[in-house]
């Protein structure tokens, strides 16, 4: 029997939808009823800025035609790199953000610029490789050292930021879609080994804010996401009635709901969640092997790659004492206007690949 590709894909992303609205709007209601007078605040906000913008782009992308996209691939590049550099530019970043400078603010809007290279890389890269002959992709002077090039301009200002989670994330994104473009592995494993020496070097010259994230020198919010789990057991506490939002888990409605979830679900609830990660990785990899068009078939990996790889980072550093937590948001559920929307965006593309190649 065929496999109905896009039934599966749309019912996975509204589960997706419907269910991270259901469970931010329990991690989120302590907070939001202290910090702005509303249990709801955090819901309204994330679906205008994340899910109705999102839409919007879904909607778009899913249309457009994919050669007209890629020809502006370069220019989102260049465009996404300067918004970049305005992270650092006074009178840019937005009153009351934190002390790692991530933020810019435009005409009364604020984002988060790397949120948005999410999909202005990953298009450029997946056209840039695609333009490659079989020859020329593993010539270090046509493809290599100008792709690193390329890649390195924005990961440096993403450094400077700080944010070395998400540079983390870029790369194996960028490695995954190497290895699907058939870059020979002598060209990617010392290409991998660099990168890993490049960040190592770059946490140890960090400063103590990135070397406190690694070594988890303040780990109250590990202890207290880890207690949430724990306290969820098999089936859960119930709906609303987790006791680590009351103040206890910071950032109990982003960088941390997978603990509430867990409290409140338990594990069967967790083990929902990940099935449905799995299963939209599954579909975009089987997506990718099965289209024609190399662009296509590069740009579903590295979208469903950084999906994949920043949900279960999410799910391992609350999980595990090891793990260092990094800020990285759980795709479509955590609180976040930019990455909810940029998720959507590049899912619209998918979207897009399926309706006309498969």
């Amino acid at each position: 029997m065929k496999l109905n590709i896009k039934k599966w894909f749309s019912i996975l992303i509204t589960i997706l939808i419907i269910g991270g609205f259901w469970c931010l709007t329990s991690a989120s209601n302590i907070v939001g009823r202290d910090k702005h007078g509303d249990s709801f605040f955090f819901v309204k906000d994330q679906a205008i800025k994340g899910l109705f913008l999102g839409a919007i782009a879904f909607f778009i992308l899913s249309k457009i035609n994919l050669k007209f996209l890629r020809k502006f691939s370069f220019l989102f590049y260049i465009f996404n790199t300067l918004l970049l550099g305005l992270v650092f530019v006074p009178g840019f970043a937005p009153k009351g953000t934190a002390s790692a400078s991530r933020w810019v603010e435009i005409l009364g809007f604020s984002f988060q610029p790397a949120e948005l290279l999410k999909f202005s890389l990953i298009l450029f890269v997946a056209d840039f490789l695609s333009k490659k002959s079989n020859y020329d992709l593993n010539d270090w002077k046509k493809t290599i050292i100008p792709l690193t090039l390329f890649i390195s301009v924005p990961m440096f200002l993403i450094y400077k930021q700080p944010a070395t989670s998400i540079i983390v994330l870029f790369l194996v994104a960028i490695g995954a879609m190497l290895f699907a473009s058939r870059v020979s592995l002598k060209i990617i494993l010392p290409l991998g080994v660099l990168a890993i020496l490049l960040i190592i070097v770059a946490i140890l010259l960090g400063g103590n804010y990135r070397k406190a994230r690694i070594t988890n020198e303040d780990d109250y919010q590990k202890r207290q996401s880890i207690t949430g789990i724990v306290r969820g057991g098999i089936v859960g506490v119930g709906f609303g009635q987790s006791r680590q939002k009351y103040n206890y888990l910071p950032q109990s409605y982003t960088d941390s709901i997978y603990a509430v979830i867990a409290e409140e679900f338990g594990f069967l609830g967790t083990a929902l969640v990940l099935t449905v990660y799995f299963l939209l990785c599954f579909l975009g990899f089987y997506v990718a092997y099965h289209v024609s068009d190399s662009f296509s078939s590069l740009f579903i990996v590295g979208t469903i790659t950084w999906i994949t790889v920043q949900a279960l980072y999410h799910i391992m550093c609350m999980s595990f004492n090891y793990m260092p937590i990094t800020g990285l948001p759980l795709p479509l559920i955590s609180y976040g206007g930019t990455s909810y929307a940029i998720t959507m965006a590049n899912l619209g593309v998918l979207y897009n690949i399926l309706n006309n190649q498969m």
